[in-house]
C-alpha cells in the first residue's frame, strides 16, 4: 500500500482537506521535486530516522533541516524537496484557511515559511504523537491518531470570521472572477480590516490568495493536456492577457507554463528537477 488518503468527518472536515500517507520512493531518475504553491498550509511527518530537509529553490545544494516534523505555511512560492526522503511520510493537508485553529502562533507569520513542528507545538507532544504513529498497527490507525490529536489540542474555536468564510467560499469556487474589491463590497468591513482579519486566519493577504488560487486553476486546466491554447487558458482563468498569465505563472512556479506541461507528473503540484 504505497499511498492512502483519508478525509475526516465534521467538525474537522471544513478545516482539514485530508490526512495522507506515502510509502516508497517515487519512481524515476530525478532526485528533487519542486512543490507548487496552493495557498494551503500542511504538516509533514517523516516516519523514517532521517530529518526532513527543505532545499533552497535557487540552489539545491543548500538546505535547512527540521527534525522529523515540519509545518509548511500558506505559500505563494515553490519549494524543493528530496524524493529519497519521501520513503515513509504522513501529512496533514489543511483546507485554505484551515490551519489557524490548531496553532497558538499567528498563522500569518508562517507565510512562505517552513517551521519545525517542535517550534509550534511542544517537543514532548510532537515526539509522543510521532511515537504513537510509529506504533500504530495500520495506516487507518495513524489517521485516527492524527484526527484525535488535532481535536484534543485545538488552540482556537473551529470557526472563521464571517467575512473570511464568505471570501474563502467565493474565491475557492470561482478564483477566475473573485477580486478583493468585489469581496469587500459584500462583507461590511473596511478594506484595511478585511485584509487584517483574512491574513490572520488564512496566512496570506486576500490579493495574494486570489492570485495563487487562479494559478492553481490554471494548473488544473492544463494538467494532463497534450495541446493547450495558452491564450484561452489565460482568458478562462481570469488573466488580463497571456503575458500577464505567463508572468504570474513564472512568479509562482519558477518556470514557464509550457515547461510545466512538459515536466508534469501525475501529481498536480509536484514537478521533477533533474
Amino acid at each position: 500500500m504505497p499511498s492512502l488518503r483519508y478525509t475526516p468527518p465534521p467538525p474537522l472536515a471544513q478545516f482539514v482537506q485530508c490526512f495522507w500517507y506515502w510509502d516508497g520512493i517515487p519512481a524515476g531518475t530525478h532526485t528533487h521535486e519542486r512543490l507548487m504553491p496552493n495557498g494551503e498550509a500542511a504538516v509533514i511527518f517523516n516516519l523514517r530516522d532521517d530529518p526532513i530537509r527543505i532545499y533552497h529553490s535557487d540552489d539545491i545544494s543548500r538546505f535547512d533541516t527540521y527534525g522529523h516534523a515540519v509545518v509548511s505555511g500558506a505559500r505563494t512560492n515553490y519549494f524543493v524537496i528530496d524524493t529519497a526522503e519521501q520513503e515513509r511520510v504522513v501529512g496533514i493537508e489543511f483546507n485554505p484557511g484551515g490551519a489557524f485553529p490548531f496553532f497558538r502562533a499567528p498563522i500569518d507569520e508562517m507565510e512562505n515559511a517552513s517551521i519545525a513542528l517542535t517550534d509550534l507545538w511542544s517537543s514532548m507532544r510532537t515526539a509522543e504523537l510521532r511515537e504513537r504513529m510509529l506504533s500504530a498497527d495500520s495506516i487507518p490507525t495513524i489517521f485516527r491518531i492524527l484526527e484525535q490529536d488535532l481535536l484534543a489540542q485545538l488552540a482556537r474555536p473551529l470557526e472563521w470570521h464571517p467575512a473570511v468564510a464568505y471570501a474563502l467560499h467565493h474565491v475557492c469556487r470561482a478564483p477566475h472572477i473573485a477580486t478583493v474589491a468585489a469581496l469587500t463590497e459584500k462583507i461590511g468591513l473596511s478594506p484595511r480590516r478585511f485584509i487584517e482579519v483574512f491574513r490572520q486566519q488564512v496566512g496570506l493577504t486576500p490579493k495574494a490568495f486570489c492570485r495563487v488560487r487562479r494559478f492553481q486553476q490554471a494548473l488544473n486546466t492544463v494538467h494532463g493536456a497534450r495541446q493547450v491554447d495558452w491564450a484561452q487558458v489565460a482568458l478562462d482563468c481570469g488573466y488580463y492577457d497571456q503575458p500577464h498569465f505567463i508572468h504570474d505563472f513564472q512568479s509562482f512556479s519558477g518556470m514557464t507554463p509550457s515547461a510545466y506541461l512538459a515536466a508534469a507528473t501525475p501529481h498536480l503540484n509536484h514537478v521533477p528537477i533533474v
